[in-house]
């Protein structure tokens, strides 16, 4: 019976390749003087080389150019078994990514065979749950004290939205009226807000999981984060690019974690501007479930890269009038879903914030990656 292999070097070729077009990662194929050999798709990809010829490219120029690495960075791969942690800008809007570059030596019986091959893996998604790790060990506190200064004010904050809404109503007639009653109301909105927050704070929030429509979630917080936003000058515009129609999670919470960075955004930029959401959809590989990412990104006063450690921390915030527990409700929010949360900021030029949540039932993050060791 004839095999695969009978006596024809070509069909092993094409095995071998296929072998390399199914690696999780990015494989370059190198020769001992540096040069190229061959690519697989992934790692076309990540070096934009899709549709161009590789022959005679040297692979230190080509990370050098397309990663930025430094000399130093490149001498940690010059040895069988060396292997870089590098943060690598993705595309526009999309944050940095970490990349493990890693390098393994060919082992042959024959002098005429030499070379090696990287490997570039993108390790982004532990390097999150790292930090989310480190982030759970910090947060701490007043539980009881939120809890019951909540239950205190949610009725007459009730009370007070009702009589300012017939008030609205009674005056319709007058334009400076009107004026005034929304502002009102604007305000009590937001106390309601700041007390949803500090309720669900303090009851650190159990996600009940059913199937809701993704797209209409996030369409109701954005009509709720415009009107909040039209006083302040602040517009929001939404870039929704996700490959799902529903999502597998708790739709009160997802909503509240969607507003909470919306006002986050919106209170770094007091002198108005846009806020720009986004979703998409990530595939699975073998350190997670397909995920479903969003991605929150201003233009205000950034935050500093002492605090940014720090930021999603219970009562801890950088604003003034803030009481420091919006970023920290979408800390838990992400994680009662199995998900994780990272901010990337520069003072004076804005932050963007990047949630990634699996979409499948049962689909959560793993344990965490201490540097290259991640599981």
């Amino acid at each position: 019976m004839a095999t695969f292999f009978d006596n024809t070097a070509e069909n092993l070729r094409e095995f071998l390749f296929a072998m390399l077009e199914s690696m999780p990662g990015g494989v370059l194929l190198v020769e001992p003087a540096g040069i190229l050999i061959a690519a697989n798709q992934k790692a076309r990809q990540l070096l934009h080389l899709a549709g161009l010829a590789i022959q005679n490219q040297n692979c230190w120029e080509l990370l050098q150019r397309e990663f930025g690495m430094t000399a130093a960075e490149l001498a940690a791969l010059g040895h069988a078994g060396g292997s870089v942690l590098i943060a690598h800008q993705a595309a526009a809007g999309q944050g940095r990514s970490h990349l493990l570059l890693s390098r393994n030596d060919l082992q042959s019986p024959f002098r005429h065979v030499g070379g090696f091959f990287l490997v570039i893996e993108d390790v982004t998604y532990p390097a999150m749950v790292e930090a989310q790790f480190e982030r759970r060990k910090r947060f701490s506190a007043m539980q009881d004290m939120a809890e019951a200064m909540s239950q205190e004010l949610k009725n007459p904050l009730g009370s007070l939205e009702l009589l300012a809404s017939l008030l609205q109503r009674e005056l319709a007639a007058d334009q400076d009226y009107q004026r005034i009653t929304t502002q009102m109301l604007n305000a009590v909105r937001t106390m309601s807000h700041l007390l949803d927050n500090h309720l669900t704070f303090a009851r650190l929030p159990t996600a009940t999981r059913r199937e809701f429509p993704v797209g209409q979630a996030v369409g109701a917080v954005l009509d709720k984060l415009r009107l909040l936003g039209h006083e302040q000058g602040v517009s929001f515009e939404a870039e929704l690019r996700h490959q799902l129609d529903l999502f597998w999670g708790d739709a009160e919470l997802f909503g509240q974690l969607l507003l909470n960075l919306g006002i986050n955004a919106m209170e770094s930029m007091p002198a108005g501007g846009v806020v720009r959401i986004a979703t998409r959809t990530l595939p699975p590989s073998r350190l997670h479930a397909p995920l479903l990412e969003i991605s929150c990104a201003d233009t205000g006063d950034g935050i500093a890269p002492a605090d940014q450690a720090r930021i999603f921390d219970p009562f801890f915030t950088t604003k003034g009038g803030s009481r420091g527990l919006g970023l920290a409700i979408v800390h838990h929010i992400a994680e009662a879903h199995g998900g994780v949360v990272r901010v990337e900021s520069e003072p004076g030029k804005g932050s963007l914030f990047t949630v990634l949540l699996p979409c499948e039932q049962g689909g959560s993050w793993k344990s965490p990656c201490v540097r290259c060791n991640h599981a």
